[in-house]
């Protein structure tokens, strides 16, 4: 597109650091909606093939399931971290700079890997490499990529969209990640044959040349830049970006070493007095960052703890049913139907959510969401030893439709919330909801993993005091058996629990449901009412 393009009022950005949204040709449409698709779905790999693939990591590497930590630390931390800085960044040096950089880490992480796990680079140039700590360099890389192509995807997707959908754009460019935990169990099999990760790797290498090429092809149109760094703005990420870390590892060492173990305290400490600081200078500062204030409303606080709350009942799916399957001795190469089924399930729920988010009624869906998460725990339960992939199926199926299901009306919602008091409120969402999501999942993940544990001790103990003495060696074997069957009790009582709390939070949130429409009142009157005004004035 010429850069002599003067773009018409209704084509100009919506704010500072977003492209703009000129009239294009319909097959100009298609290209920039089939680049934002696969750009989301590489975002969503980043994650998704470390989920798929980290105990082979683990074990291709040599490393003990602390060290194999560390690798999921290094995505995560970062992955929370850069929220807070990405819109600012593209506010400055545009989203052309923007993209380019984020896909030359990409690729940079990438090649390195595949070169060292291929072993062409050290035996062309005789440069040595710890893969562990390149893992890490790489992960940590992929984590703050993650994030960035995830903005990138919504932007091409909104190019995509006609006028009238737009804003459809960002649920489909959020709703894409939801696709990458399902889509790496697919073709991990195939990708890491025998226990080689170098197929992995040349594939992630492959994916990000592709995304590079396309975003170079087609670039998203130019929009406004202007210098909006301050001094303090490293101050204050420096504090909060060491606070998420801190969380990061507290969360993910703890369901791995236990959380009595005394240095894990060290972190959490660092996590709260670091991100206390963090919103204390936020609070006081004359341009902040963050909107602390708006933050810590009674509204913005429940569509957080909201957001927390889906993405740990929805560890039900990501930690639970695939925890037992992995229990019960079922690998990636034994689930690829099982994880077809809830790719299926995802992509029609987007499909469905692009199509039927209604602005004027964005509660009933997230009700409907938490309902089918409770219904498929509840026909979960009852696990034995004999349970197959097969009985999941269904129950699977529609916990995966509510998974990506809620996520179109609570990105409406935030970004109404936030739009309505100014596009300087829009960074505050995004910090929201990506921290939501992402320390939601960790705290999901290891409050299952510490549930699970305490039961399955709790449950061996009783069996074992039960038996009655026998021959030694009998005895080992039937110790080796109440294990597994202690085990699946413990994800059974999880399957309860999780079906009792999702139970308890529809209700809950059906009757705040029906408090609004007893007394013919929208929770977002106020946000609606004040975009209208401003649309208006354009």
């Amino acid at each position: 597109m010429s850069t002599d393009y003067q773009f018409k009022p209704h084509e100009q950005p919506f704010m500072l650091g977003s492209p703009a949204t000129p009239d294009h040709p319909t097959y100009r449409k298609v290209f920039y909606l089939l680049i934002g698709i696969f750009i989301g779905i590489t975002a969503s790999f980043q994650n998704g093939l470390l989920v798929a693939n980290l105990s082979q990591i683990q074990g291709e590497m040599g490393l003990t399931p602390v060290e194999g930590g560390w690798i999921s630390v290094a995505y995560n931390m970062t992955n929370a971290c850069i929220t807070v800085l990405l819109y600012k960044i593209r506010q400055q040096f545009g989203m052309s700079l923007f993209s380019k950089i984020t896909l030359f880490f990409l690729l940079s992480a990438t090649s390195m890997q595949w070169l060292v796990s291929s072993h062409l680079l050290s035996s062309t140039t005789g440069i040595s490499i710890d893969p562990y700590y390149l893992e890490l360099i790489a992960r940590g890389f992929s984590g703050v990529v993650a994030s960035a192509m995830t903005v990138l995807s919504i932007f091409y997707c909104l190019q995509g969209m006609p006028a009238a959908r737009r804003i459809s754009g960002l649920i489909l460019g959020f709703g894409l990640v939801q696709f990458g935990v399902p889509l790496s169990r697919i073709i991990s099999p195939y990708l890491a044959a025998d226990g080689q990760l170098e197929g992995l790797f040349l594939f992630q290498v492959g994916l990000a040349l592709i995304c590079f090429g396309l975003i170079n092809l087609l670039e998203l149109p130019r929009g406004n830049m202007e210098k909006v760094f301050e001094k303090l703005d490293i101050v204050s990420f420096v504090f909060f970006a060491t606070g998420l870390a801190a969380l990061a590892v507290f969360l993910v060492q703890g369901r791995i070493l236990w959380w009595t173990t005394p240095w894990l305290s060290y972190p959490l400490i660092i996590s709260v007095v670091t991100i206390s600081i963090a919103l204390w200078i936020e609070t006081h500062r004359k341009n902040p960052m963050l909107q602390v204030r708006w933050m810590r409303s009674r509204t913005i606080i429940a569509f957080m703890i909201t957001g927390a709350v889906m993405r740990i009942l929805l560890s039900e799916q990501s930690v639970g049913a695939a925890g037992l399957l992995a229990n019960l001795g079922y690998g990636n190469d034994q689930l690829i139907v099982f994880y077809a089924i809830i790719l299926a399930a995802s992509a029609l729920a987007l499909v469905l959510s692009i199509f039927t988010t209604n602005a004027m009624d964005l509660r009933r869906p997230v009700i409907f969401a938490v309902a089918l998460i409770a219904i498929g725990a509840w026909i979960d339960t009852g696990v034995s030893l004999n349970s197959t992939p097969v009985m999941f199926y269904f129950s699977q199926f529609i916990i995966a439709f509510a998974a990506v299901y809620f996520m179109g009306p609570m990105v409406f919602e935030g970004m109404f919330r936030a739009i309505a008091n100014g596009p300087a409120y829009i960074i505050s969402f995004s910090v929201i909801f990506g921290i939501s999501q992402t320390v939601g999942g960790l705290a999901g993940a290891a409050g299952i993993q510490a549930f699970t544990t305490i039961r399955t001790q709790m449950h061996y103990a009783d069996m074992v005091s039960s038996m009655t003495a026998g021959n030694p060696a009998q005895m080992t074997q039937m110790l080796q058996g109440i294990q597994r069957q202690a085990t699946v009790a413990a994800y059974d009582d999880l399957f309860f629990l999780m079906a009792v709390s999702a139970t308890i939070t529809a209700i809950y949130l059906l009757m705040v449901y029906f408090y609004y429409l007893y007394h013919k009142r929208n929770p977002l009157g106020k946000e609606l009412a004040a975009l209208a005004e401003m649309m208006g004035k354009k």
